[in-house]
């Protein structure tokens, strides 16, 4: 038997994380396992309650939700033994996806029961002090994320796309300096990630040769292009084809600090602070429950 902890927010509607919440306690429950409920309505609320059933050496944290209910359970499991379990209800579902997690909430209740242990990196953001799962946009991609958040949530992962249009509408090029170890670009771009996970903003392959074990960081920076290519490219990365179009640059680093523009950083689609940031990659920080195989 496995000692669970299952966060998710308030019961709210039809698929929201607190009903699919419910379904996943009843589910563990039904097959024999020892579960404790963590139902909370704020981030401060949900980052006590897991750092509490931590201390009380719970076996897996389960986060029911999106990227950003992840990268909470996550930042609590960090230097523990316990592991990250992910049942994906949200928006973007990207860090899922990125761990081949399934997206069906039966399926990822099984991989919860029956999948192992898969250790992989974070990345860890100053000046916050916060732990990031999946990916920092700096750029574009980060004004997308801002705007795609305040869509309905209905339209699941296709709200990043709907955000597009009118940021390009607006495109312009950005200066950046950036410090990648020991190298310092100057230099203008639309697009500056930060990526550990290869998936993000609804399913874009956005670093598709990203690997969170390997201790290292992909930087991806877009170049400045017009509107028109810029569709393309954008068509591009849901695929992952863009890396080898002429005006796509990836470096990969342990430690890279943004400073530019005065926009917010976004990490796993939520808000974080305004550039500069500073993102170091944490290697083997947590394990994560994947598919077996």
């Amino acid at each position: 038997m496995t000692r669970y902890a299952v966060l998710h927010g308030p019961r709210s509607g039809r698929r929201g994380a607190g009903a699919v919440g419910e379904q996943v306690v009843e589910q563990l429950r039904a097959a024999g396992q020892q579960v404790h409920e963590l139902v909370a309505a704020t981030v401060d609320e949900a980052r006590e309650a897991c750092q509490g059933a931590v201390r009380d050496g719970i076996e897996a944290l389960v986060a029911v939700g999106g990227d950003g209910v992840v990268q909470i359970a996550a930042g609590q499991v960090v230097g523990s033994g316990t592991a990250l379990g992910i049942v994906p209800s949200g928006t973007g579902n990207d860090n899922a996806r990125s761990l081949g997690i399934p997206l069906r909430i039966d399926a990822a209740v099984a991989t919860l029961l029956s999948g192992t242990r898969r250790s992989i990196d974070l990345i860890h953001v100053d000046p916050l002090d916060r732990h990031v799962v999946g990916s920092v946009p700096c750029g574009l991609d980060a004004l997308i994320a801002a705007r795609a958040a305040t869509l309905p949530r209905w339209l699941g992962a296709q709200s990043y796309t709907v955000a597009v249009l009118p940021e390009l509408v607006r495109l312009r090029p950005m200066a950046y300096r950036l410090e990648l170890d020991d190298q310092v670009l100057e230099l203008d771009a639309l697009v500056v990630a930060v990526c550990n996970m290869p998936v993000y903003g609804g399913g874009m392959r956005i670093a598709p040769d990203a690997d969170p074990g390997d201790g290292l960081l992909d930087v991806i920076i877009i170049k400045p292009v017009g509107a028109t290519s810029a569709v393309r490219l954008l068509a591009g990365v849901f695929s992952g084809r863009h890396s080898n179009h002429p005006s796509v640059r990836i470096e990969r680093a342990r430690r890279v600090s943004v400073a530019g523009p005065e926009l917010v950083a976004h990490g796993d689609g939520e808000a974080l602070c305004p550039l500069p940031v500073d993102c170091s990659v944490v290697p083997g920080a947590i394990d994560v429950l994947v598919p077996a195989g």
